[in-house]
């Protein structure tokens, strides 16, 4: 059996200017990012660092810090790549507890990103 739940976090790139979204994607097994006319380069990024201060919180994907490059895998070429330029679905699996989206001043018409766990 499988679940998915699909994000749009297409507000945080629809007016450009430094744009960034960090997604807790703890307990999710695989994120495809669907990327629809971008303006420039969405970078894949993951950390398992969410920023926590020892005693007093473990932390979470708003506080999250030390975010490194995961690779993408383009579904329509099989290319791996750690950004996005051009529309299509990335495949991003054996990331971090955290996945960060960025870029700056990027817009595009939609970013979409389905979680999803294999049973």
């Amino acid at each position: 059996m499988a679940i998915s739940t699909t994000l749009d976090v297409t507000p945080t790139f629809s007016t450009g200017g430094s744009s960034s979204i960090n997604i807790d994607v703890s307990g999710w097994d695989t994120a495809v990012v669907q990327l629809v006319s971008p303006s420039g380069s969405i970078n894949f990024l993951s950390s398992n660092d969410g920023g926590a201060i020892t005693g007093v919180t473990d932390g979470n994907a708003t506080s999250a810090a030390n975010f490194t490059a995961v690779q993408g895998v383009n579904l329509a070429t099989g290319a791996a790549a750690t950004l996005g330029g051009v529309s299509g679905l990335w495949k991003i699996s054996g990331m971090g507890r955290y996945l960060q989206l960025s870029g700056s001043s990027i817009t595009a018409t939609k970013v979409l990103v389905e979680l999803s766990k294999i049973d």
